[in-house]
This record gives C-alpha cells, structure tokens and sequence, in this order.
C-alpha cells in the first residue's frame, strides 16, 4: 500500500487533500453553480495546500487500448480528470501525444500524488445519473489498474472519487452506489468522499 511519505518526503499528501475537500464543502456546498465552478472551486482550496505549480485540471490519457478490465466500463477512447496533484513543485503537463512513452500518457501518472473526479448534486436538476457516477469510479480504477500491469516504476497515486451531495430537499442514493461497486469492484486504491459524510434521505 501507497503511504504519504512514498509519494512526497515529510508531507501528508492524503490529510492535506481531505482538509482541502473538508474546507471546499463546508464554503461552497450552499452555492448553485455549473459543474466547472464547482471543480475550479476545488482547485483554489488544493492549491492553498499544495501550491499552483502542482496542481492541473482535466489532464487527459488515451485508454483505447488499456488492457484493464475496467476500460469496458469507461466509454470513449480518452478521459481527463477533474483534478490531479503532481508529487513535485513545477508542473510540465502536455497534450498526452507530447509526453512520450507510449503516446497515451500514463506513463506519466508516476509524478502524480493525487488523482481525483469530482460529482456535484446540485448541478443536475433530475439527480446525479448514477451510470456517470460508476463511471468516475471506474475511471480512476482503471488507470491504477493499467500502471501496474504495466510494472510503471514509482509509487501510484492517491486516488479519490469525491461527490458533493448538496441537492437541496433530495440526497443521492448512496445504497445505490455501494450495490453497484458490489456486483463490479473498484480498485482497492480508489477512495470515495461524500460531504457530508452522513447520509441523509435519498432520491
């Protein structure tokens, strides 16, 4: 198992995520804002933490030809992330068919102390789909899975599907969730963040 001081000497990588997402809930979870906002949002509360030079939005990978079985989950031949955090100061991140390796960028995932997506209740007026919330999960599941069936050496990422339940009146149906991950498993290595973390009624 990954720890803090494998992805960055002296530094608490996860509790410094985790208070970023803490403070981003408790400030913004009132607000009603397109999804974007609400990532860009998330972005200022980690680069409190870890400064601007480390951390990207929606950086992207070509997993058309992943070996993961996770990859039939994600529909499309490339996925970005809402959000990632680089393990040092000085971020240098190019389209993935400028990054070398073997022209999806993955390769480069060993230089990430944080890969995460973020869903937000509140932007969706039916309720989150819970289709596109599997597949933030297995998104993220499967590019932990092809780094090591590709022996990528240096330490995985961190990573984290975080979902911000701030639907006024209508809480997401998390029981719905736990039942999908029961009958297709994510990653051990993905962690999932409701705020707040109690469950309330759902939809």
């Amino acid at each position: 198992m990954t720890t803090d001081l494998d992805l960055h000497p002296g530094e608490k990588v996860a509790a410094k995520f985790e208070a970023a997402w803490s403070v981003f809930g408790q400030t913004c979870s009132h607000f009603v804002a397109p999804e974007a906002t609400y990532q860009a949002w998330f972005a200022h509360y980690l680069i409190s933490q870890f400064g601007i030079d480390r951390v990207a939005r929606e950086p992207n990978f070509k997993h058309r030809h992943f070996t993961s079985p996770w990859a039939e989950h994600v529909p499309g031949g490339e996925v970005k992330l809402d959000v990632f955090v680089t393990r040092q100061h000085g971020l240098a991140l190019p389209h993935y068919v400028h990054r070398g390796g073997l022209g999806d960028g993955l390769h480069t995932l060993v230089d990430v102390a944080i890969i995460s997506e973020l869903k937000v209740a509140a932007t969706q007026g039916e309720g989150l789909s819970h289709t596109e919330v599997a597949q933030d999960v297995y998104k993220l599941s499967m590019l932990l899975d092809e780094m090591e069936r590709r022996d990528l050496v240096g330490p995985r990422p961190l990573a984290y599907f975080c979902l911000l339940d701030n639907r006024v009146g209508h809480r997401y149906n998390r029981e719905w969730l736990t039942k999908r991950l029961s009958s297709v498993a994510a990653h051990e290595g993905v962690k999932i963040l409701f705020w707040p973390a109690a469950q309330g009624p759902a939809h």
